[in-house]
């Protein structure tokens, strides 16, 4: 039983090292007290919109209706657009570039508005003799933006500043 116990104790002081400097699991965003209720604006129907509720109640935030004196997280529309990048020598577009662009803001109460962008940026073939393939390759490369733009939208109200 001795070395189990200094094992113990070899891991509870490596994990409060590890807390000690800040490191966090993925996931487990430790959001400042001021945001630990919040009222967040948007489409609700929108993939965006179900994906930073999500992250946000998987971080302990309580989720309010209006009226109560809470900050308020206003998630605006997405923009997705595509690009030309690479044409051939008949030209033909080999490449485009999709750009994933969204605007969110936040206001707490007796605060100046900050307003926060999410840009991002993929490339993908032209694959014309394959359009559906082409076509469920951006459905993906969409919600792949979609799930890091809500990672940043935490990552962002972590490192807020009031």
């Amino acid at each position: 039983m001795g070395w189990r116990a200094g094992f113990g104790w070899l891991l509870l002081s490596l994990a409060l090292l590890l807390q000690g400097c800040g490191f966090h699991l993925r996931g487990g965003a430790l959001l400042p007290p001021q945001l630990t209720a919040l009222q967040v604006k948007g489409d609700e129907k929108s993939d965006l919109y179900r994906l930073v509720t999500l992250r946000l109640k998987r971080a302990g935030v309580r989720l309010v209706e209006a009226g109560e004196q809470v900050p308020v997280l206003t998630l605006g529309s997405t923009q997705v657009s595509n690009q030309a990048a690479t044409v051939d020598n008949r030209s033909q577009v080999v490449e485009y570039v999709m750009r994933f662009n969204t605007e969110y803001s936040l206001q707490v109460p007796d605060e100046e508005t900050q307003v926060f962008n999410a840009t991002f940026n993929r490339i993908f073939l032209n694959k014309s003799s394959e359009a559906l393939a082409s076509s469920r390759e951006q459905e993906q490369l969409t919600k792949e933006m979609q799930e890091q733009t809500a990672d940043l939208i935490l990552l962002q109200l972590n490192r807020v500043s009031f």
